[in-house]
């Protein structure tokens, strides 16, 4: 009789294992947190949307699901102010409940790291991107569910100038400090990193861009189309 029991009680734990397998892929919705500076905000898109707002449109046309957002980008805001950020509970519990989170961070340690691009100090670079990695690395873990991992992606930064009489001292920074942004996810599990100073090579940045530094619609369309692309090939995408 106990025998009897006990296949019965594993089989209810097998046939609600399923039930709740098919409940989440077959969920109507999904949340996305984002986290970050300007560009997490969308700063420069007149439809106030930025690349959050196209990932949105595409999964939903896509999937026929709901997207739900919670976007809690804030322009100018460095890893440093970020990491205070998260001492709101609203936050960091908003992150860690949700599906997938965002992170757009870096671009202002890097612009204020070489004064808005004016100088290219390698010792001051070096030393702010350390400052900066320290802070990724504990912002993931602030944000990361232990319990139920949740992916995380970071956006890598890109080189915001039209025009530049040594583009290449840019781009060499700039993928130096990338370089320290794939080193961090690659220590954290659950954590990819997304490129995105490839996206305005060879196109005439003042047809992509609001200002000096912020995407416009167009622009912004760019990056949203790279995140999705992204997502999409991850397992826990629908």
């Amino acid at each position: 009789m106990k025998k009897i029991s006990l296949i019965i009680a594993a089989c209810m734990i097998v046939v609600l294992g399923v039930a709740f397998g098919v409940y989440s892929f077959n969920s109507k919705e999904m949340e996305v947190t984002a986290l970050g500076d300007s560009l997490a905000y969308g700063l420069g898109d007149t439809k106030d949307n930025g690349y959050i707002g196209d990932v949105e449109e595409r999964y939903e046309e896509d999937l026929n699901k709901h997207l739900v957002v919670h976007d809690f980008g804030v322009p100018n805001d460095t890893s440093t102010d970020l990491l205070k950020r998260l001492n709101n509970p609203e936050i960091a519990k908003t992150a860690k409940s949700s599906d997938v989170i965002f992170i757009n961070i870096g671009t202002n340690d890097f612009l204020k790291s070489t004064d808005l691009l004016t100088k290219f100090n390698k010792e001051e670079l070096a030393a702010n991107e350390e400052i900066y990695k320290e802070n990724l690395n504990q912002i993931i873990q602030n944000v990361q569910n232990q319990e139920y991992p949740k992916t995380i992606y970071i956006l890598g930064i890109y080189n915001p100038k039209a025009e530049w009489s040594d583009m290449s001292v840019v781009n060499e920074a700039v993928s130096n400090w990338n370089q320290s942004t794939i080193e961090v996810t690659k220590k954290n599990k659950n954590t990819a990193y997304i490129r995105t100073d490839d996206l305005f090579i060879d196109k005439n940045k003042r047809d992509y861009f609001s200002d000096k530094l912020h995407p416009n619609e167009k622009g912004y369309a760019l990056i949203g189309k790279r995140v999705y692309e992204t997502i999409r090939q991850s397992t826990d995408y629908k």
